[in-house]
């Protein structure tokens, strides 16, 4: 399983402010590994989930088989992010 978030510092933030972009590969409910990349629209194709703290443009993931996520809280760290979605408390864009 493959996320991308977008990070500004260490916290998600939206892609417009974000300064850092990674790639979390989980493993067996585990981080594997956590892959910087170099802006937004590389991650396009290269993840299954893309996690946002609010509404932006995802139809590109969408297009690509990437189901967009929304946090429940604006201000969450990679391990706080990968926690809420092992436990289902990210927020689908379907159901806003």
């Amino acid at each position: 399983m493959r996320l991308g978030i977008p990070l500004k510092g260490d916290v998600i933030s939206p892609s417009s402010e974000a300064n850092r972009f990674v790639r979390v590969t989980l493993v067996d409910g585990k981080i594997d590994t956590i892959e910087d990349f170099e802006n937004r629209d590389s991650l396009v194709g290269e993840v299954d989930f893309f996690i946002t703290p609010k509404e932006e443009y995802v139809f590109d993931f969408l297009n690509m088989g990437a189901e967009p996520l929304l946090t429940p809280a604006p201000k969450m760290n990679i391990d706080e992010i990968v926690s809420a979605f092992l436990f289902r408390e990210l927020y689908s864009y379907a159901s806003i």
